[in-house]
């Protein structure tokens, strides 16, 4: 579902798991999507918090511009000591943080409606100036990199570095995949370029793609947009979903050559960084840049392939409880298994909800969620124009902003959960950690987010007031494990595989895209699932293969965060705040090593295999009282 480039500051984080929607006979009688005019002033967020205006913007770019030069009287000066370089630094940093409240406040105006071409054009004069920062920054790390190893750690000693401690540690660990002056600066001005694919494939699934047609079965025309197309994924008429999904995926095979050459040209972007910085793989290079060991990502997919018989029992019951006669499809895997309970969720209670099950993590946590709702962090609604499906994003000098798109149904009160524990992760690394390692990395991105939603669906269970509600919500925590874990996992896979043959020379055709994504989805689920051929195009939806590697942290997340949960809830004051300091940890210490602290050890398999383990639980404890 994305997107910009974005700078490594800037706070992104992109819910990307399977939406279930309800209320499918109001869209269907209304097939119109509110303006934002139409939305009352509360359920929007608040981005003048940012910048008051659009002046108020043009000025801090206006800043930039002038500040940028400045770095220049760096310049060959950073052997001459500690005071230098702590300069330097905090030279970048002041402009860095500049850039990032620009660049937010651009895109997100942007995401609010997506029509508007003035934020558009402001979100690509702030990436343009980024890669200016890019090249005028590009002799830092050379410069760095030349300094003896001995120098660097007694630099390191410098209280004007404390600050900066690690970047020089990883300055040290990364010398041999550092580049000169000048091919730095190239790699820099080829930034804008080497986004061509994602750009490509964002103009054509967010503007290009003719969106489908059905008819409902009142002959009624239904225009297939995001919200409208998951709705009917979840419809007990399944005759509609087929029909939906067929028009859905047909929008992408209509161009499906064109898709695969978009993310083959992404693919060989990679391998030409990686090559260049003289890592062994793309894969090696986008893991060990934020210090994961590639055996880490290798064991998820393992685990996964060790445990796939729940899933296989998972689509058996599925099929069962839906009374399909023949084999199940891609379109019946959101249709709820059981009745729904509580499908209409009005916003407010939505928010009750959220504060009453995330009780375990204490009073401030909860105070501070209330900061969260009431300050108009949030934007609510679906409306014309809006960046569809949900993320947390900000800036260090801003609270975070969550967007999301209610609908009123219980995915999305976990969409909530989910997304406000990235924000409350990013408000409290912004609030306890400098600039310089506020930041977290990509693998604990997904941590605090989905630690949130295991809390919430084992008090919701827990708590449920009749058999009824209690196998919905099993049947929901279900469909969120296989959908964050099995199914990232087969993206992951698929990624790797793509990936090695695009390395060893393969030409990565349509066919040889679509062929393997066959294979991957009837390896994971199994013989009672059809693989239809349209359903081979899966791969050309997924955004996120545009981002080098990223899907395998919303498993990484998942497992962690269930782990993590459980220490939470049953595990006393002193695991809580073990977990508290990991949120308010940032980027103080690799990725490893802080989830160590908090409590879940992502160095081995184990969270995975106990988070699949809960799943086949989950399945048991379901058939249970499916039988009294």
């Amino acid at each position: 579902m994305f997107r910009k480039s974005f700078t490594s500051k800037a706070l992104v984080f992109i819910l990307l798991f399977t939406m279930l929607f309800s209320s499918f006979g109001v869209y269907a009688a209304e097939n119109s999507i509110p303006t934002r005019d139409e939305i009352d002033e509360q359920y929007k967020w608040r981005l003048e918090d940012i910048y008051e205006t659009d002046e108020a913007w043009q000025a801090d770019f206006e800043k930039l511009q002038k500040m940028l030069p400045t770095i220049e009287k760096y310049k060959g000066k950073l052997k001459s000591g500690p005071n230098y370089i702590a300069d330097c630094l905090k030279s970048i940093d002041e402009m860095q943080r500049l850039h990032d409240k620009l660049y937010v406040y651009a895109w997100m105006n942007s995401d609010s409606d997506t029509s508007i071409e003035k934020y558009l054009e402001m979100g690509d004069r702030a990436d343009s100036i980024a890669s200016e920062m890019q090249a005028a920054f590009a002799f830092i790390e050379p410069e760095l990199s030349a300094i003896p190893d001995n120098t660097l750690n007694e630099y390191m000693k410098s209280d004007d570095l404390k600050n900066y401690d690690l970047l020089l540690e990883n300055i040290i660990k990364s010398k041999e995949h550092s580049l000169s002056e000048s091919e730095e600066r190239i790699m820099a001005l080829a930034g804008n370029l080497l986004s061509t694919p994602e750009n490509i494939y964002k103009a054509y699934k967010y503007s290009d793609r003719e969106l489908a047609k059905i008819l409902d079965k009142n002959g009624e025309e239904l225009t297939l947009s995001s919200g409208i197309y998951s709705i009917i994924l979840e419809s007990s008429d399944r005759d509609m979903r087929r029909k939906a999904f067929e028009g859905e995926f047909n929008s992408y095979n209509k161009n499906i050559n064109t898709l695969a050459s978009t993310l083959y040209g992404e693919v060989k972007t990679n391998i030409f960084n990686a090559k260049a910085r003289k890592y062994d793989s793309a894969l090696e290079a986008a893991l060990l840049s934020s210090n994961i060991d590639p055996k880490v990502y290798d064991s998820f997919i393992e685990a996964a392939n060790s445990n796939l018989k729940p899933l296989h029992r998972y689509v058996s019951l599925r099929k069962k409880l839906l009374g399909i006669k023949d084999k199940v499809h891609y379109y019946d895997m959101y249709v709820p298994m059981l009745d729904k309970v509580g499908t209409d969720i009005p916003y407010e209670d939505a928010k009750k909800m959220v504060l009453e099950a995330l009780t375990p993590l204490g009073n401030q946590y909860n105070e501070d969620l209330k900061i969260a709702f009431n300050s108009r962090w949030i934007d609510v609604y679906e409306t014309q124009g809006k960046y569809t499906g949900g993320y947390c994003w900000g800036s260090y000098d801003t609270h975070p902003y969550v967007l999301i798109n209610y609908n009123g149904t219980l995915s999305e009160v976990s969409t909530l959960a989910h997304e406000l524990g990235h924000a409350m992760n990013s408000y409290y690394s912004n609030k306890k950690q400098p600039y310089s390692k506020a930041d977290y990395e990509t693998f604990t991105a997904e941590v605090a987010s989905t630690t949130n939603e295991a809390i919430m669906y084992d008090y919701l269970i827990a708590n449920a007031e009749s058999k009824e509600e209690k196998m919905y919500l099993i049947g929901s925590y279900l469909e969120q494990i296989r959908g964050s874990i099995y199914t990232q996992l087969m993206y992951a896979e698929f990624e790797k595989t793509i990936y090695e043959a695009a390395e060893a020379g393969k030409t990565l055709t349509a066919t040889y895209l679509n062929d393997t994504w066959g294979s991957l989805m009837q390896k994971y689920y199994g013989e009672d699932f059809e693989v239809d051929e349209l359903v081979k195009v899966w791969w050309s939806r997924i955004p996120h293969f545009y981002w080098n590697f990223y899907v395998y942290t919303y498993a990484s997340g998942l497992s962690a965060g269930i782990t993590l949960s459980d220490n939470v809830v049953n595990g006393g004051v002193e695991a809580r705040d073990a977990y508290l300091d990991f949120l308010a940890a940032g980027g103080s210490d690799g990725p490893i090593e802080l989830l160590k602290s908090a409590g879940a050890d992502m160095s081995s398999p184990k969270p995975v295999e106990k988070a699949l383990q809960k799943f086949d639980e989950l399945i048991t404890e379901l058939e249970k009282l499916m039988e009294e």
